[in-house]
């Protein structure tokens, strides 16, 4: 039992440790210069915007109409699938577009943010 407690003190410590990533500073602006060119408030693909924080938490996959995030679950939460995949098919942005890819580091910055609840900070 003391064990457990122990282990339980680490982890709250490590998980202190870690800085919130900020939608308004960090996720929104990956999701301006990527995304909005298509899913912007003028026609949105697949009637997904992500011009702000309640456009995006509102928007739903179209094909399962699930919310594309879950907060606190990357591997549930659509628009982090559809932008980390290395499947050049099924990636957004698509590859018949101009816009690059969102990196590895914009790729993790955003499980992040979904891992920490999706928060509107």
């Amino acid at each position: 039992m003391r064990a457990f407690g122990i282990l339980l003190l680490v982890s709250f410590l490590i998980g202190c440790g870690q800085k919130p990533v900020s939608y308004r500073d960090k996720i929104q602006p990956i999701l301006n210069n990527r995304c909005v060119s298509c899913h912007g408030l003028d026609k949105p693909a697949a009637r997904i915007v992500l011009t702000s924080y309640e456009n995006l938490m509102s928007s739903k996959a179209t094909k399962f109409k699930k919310p594309i995030v879950i907060a606190g679950n990357p591997s549930e939460s659509w628009l982090y699938l559809r932008s980390g995949t290395d499947q050049p098919h099924f990636r957004m942005p698509p590859d018949t577009v101009s816009i690059t890819p969102l990196s590895k580091d914009e790729i993790e910055l955003l499980g992040k943010w979904i891992r920490q609840g999706a928060k509107n900070n």
